[in-house]
C-alpha cells in the first residue's frame, strides 16, 4: 500500500509546534500512535514531495515503477525484486530519496554486441560502436539524436526533455512518428556547431550520419555513439537494448524489445499462408524510384507476408524506374509511401496509364496509399507498417484485429 502524509501548513505552526511537543510526551509516556493517510499511486508516476519545516517524523514508502532516474539517484539493481524507492522525512528538511531500483532480467543484455561488461549495470559504463569505445559516468541527462529513428526510439525510453534539440522533419506528422513531441521542443539547422553548443552528455549517429560530421563532434570532446538501425524489425531489438543500457533506460528498453517481439510473433503466427503476393514499394518526386533489396520499405514487404517485387526483379537500394520497369516487373500489389497528396496525383497516374493496363496490381484495383511515416522510418514504429500492411494482403487472416500504435514514455 502507498502512504503519503499529510502536513499542516501556515499560520497552525504554533498549535501544530505545541500539540507535537505534547504528542512526544504523550508518547513518553506510553501514548498511541496516529495513523498515515493511504493513497493510491499510479505505477510511472514520479514520487516528489515538498515538505514545510513544520512537519513531523514520518517514514513514507512509495511503491511504484520509475521510467527515469536521475542522475543524483543512487540505483540498486534486482532481477527480482519490484522496484521501491523510500522516502525519508526528517524535521525541518525536505525528503531525501535514498532508494530507487529497476527490475530487470540482466541476462537480456549478456549478448548485446558493442556492451564491453555485461556485468556492470552501475556507473561509470561503456559500449563500443564504430566510432570506438565511449565511457559514460553517470545516466545522460542531456542526449542528442542525429536521425530521426533514434529519435523515436529515444522517446519511447525516455523523458523527450532529455534530447537537446529537433530537426525540421520531426515535426512533418507524415513522416514523423514524434511529431507531436517535436513541435513545442528546441529546434536546431543542420550545421554540426549548433549541436555542439547544446553541449550534449552524449550524441547518438546513425550509419548514413556523414563521417565529417561525427569527426568534429568528437574533436569537440562530446562521446558519440553510432549504432545501425536494421531493415528489419527484430534486427533492432540488439540496438534498442544497446541504447536501453547506454542511457540507463534498461528496463524501458527490454519492454519496447519485449512488445516488438510478441507483435512481430503474432504476425507469423497468423500469416500462415503460403501464397506471397510480390509487392512493388514505389515512390515518386520528380522521377519514380522503386524500393529494393537492402531498403527499409522492401523489409516491411517482406516481413508481413510479402515478396520485394523490385528485389526480385533484381534491383538493389532505391533506384530511378520508368513506367515501362514497372510494366516488367509486374507486381501484384503496387504501395506509394509518400506524402498524401504526391500520392494521389502518382495513383492516378499509375492507374490511368494503358501501359500498365495488364498490370495485376492495376488491373486488381490493388494500388494504395501507405503511410510514409511507418514504412519509411527505421525504428519500432516500421511493425506499424508491417501490420498494417499484413492486414492490407492478407484481410480474411486479420479479419477483426485491431493493432495499437506504440506509446512513448510517460504515456
Amino acid at each position: 500500500m502507498n502512504r503519503i502524509v499529510n502536513v499542516g501548513l501556515g499560520a497552525r505552526f504554533v498549535v501544530v509546534v505545541m500539540v507535537t511537543l505534547t504528542a512526544a510526551f504523550v508518547v513518553a509516556c506510553g501514548g498511541s500512535e496516529s495513523e498515515a493517510t493511504s493513497v493510491a499511486v499510479q505505477p510511472t508516476a514520479t514520487v516528489q514531495a515538498e515538505v514545510q519545516a513544520e512537519s513531523a517524523v514520518t517514514e513514507v514508502s512509495v511503491s511504484s515503477v520509475p521510467v527515469d532516474v536521475t542522475p543524483t539517484t543512487t540505483a540498486s539493481v534486482s532481477a527480482t525484486q519490484m522496484p521501491v524507492a523510500t522516502v525519508r522525512v526528517t524535521p525541518f528538511a525536505v525528503p531525501e530519496v535514498v532508494e530507487v531500483a529497476h527490475a530487470f532480467d540482466k541476462s537480456r543484455f549478456a549478448d548485446i554486441p558493442g556492451i564491453i561488461d555485461a556485468s556492470n549495470f552501475g556507473w561509470p559504463r561503456s559500449v563500443e560502436t564504430s566510432e570506438g569505445v565511449i565511457t559514460l559516468d553517470a545516466p545522460p541527462m542531456k542526449i542528442h539524436s542525429l536521425s530521426l529513428g533514434h529519435s523515436e526510439i529515444l522517446a519511447a525510453m525516455v523523458d523527450f526533455d532529455r534530447l537537446t534539440a529537433v530537426y525540421s522533419f520531426f515535426v512533418d506528422e507524415e513522416q514523423s512518428n514524434i511529431a507531436e513531441l517535436s513541435v513545442d521542443h528546441k529546434m536546431i539547422g543542420f550545421d554540426p556547431e549548433e549541436v555542439v553548443v547544446l553541449e550534449p552528455d552524449v550524441i547518438i549517429a546513425s550509419r548514413f550520419t556523414n563521417a565529417d560530421t561525427v569527426a568534429l563532434m568528437k574533436s569537440a570532446g562530446i562521446p558519440v555513439a553510432r549504432t545501425n538501425l536494421e531493415n528489419s524489425a527484430l534486427g533492432n531489438v540488439p540496438n534498442i537494448l544497446l541504447m536501453g543500457y547506454l542511457i540507463g533506460a534498461e528496463a524501458e528498453a527490454i519492454k519496447l524489445a519485449d512488445e516488438i517481439q510478441a507483435r512481430m510473433q503474432f504476425i507469423t503466427d497468423v500469416l500462415a499462408s503460403d501464397v506471397h503476393p510480390r509487392v512493388l514499394s514505389v515512390s515518386k518526386w520528380t522521377s519514380a524510384f522503386a524500393a529494393g533489396s537492402g531498403t527499409t520499405e522492401g523489409g516491411i514487404i517482406e516481413q508481413a507476408g510479402g515478396i520485394n517485387a523490385a528485389a526480385d526483379s533484381g534491383i538493389e537500394g532505391h533506384q530511378q524506374v520508368s513506367i515501362e520497369s514497372i510494366a516488367a516487373i509486374n507486381p501484384d500489389v503496387i504501395i506509394v509511401p509518400q506524402p498524401l497528396d504526391g500520392a494521389n496525383t502518382f495513383i492516378e497516374e499509375l492507374t490511368s496509364n494503358p501501359a500498365l493496363a495488364e498490370v495485376p496490381a492495376v488491373k486488381n484495383g490493388e494500388v494504395y496509399y501507405v503511410v510514409p511515416k511507418y514504412h519509411t522510418t527505421l525504428s519500432h514504429w516500421n511493425v506499424r507498417g508491417i501490420e498494417r500492411l499484413a492486414t492490407l494482403l492478407f484481410p480474411s487472416a486479420f479479419s477483426g484485429v485491431t493493432f495499437e500504435g506504440f506509446l512513448n514514455w510517460g504515456e
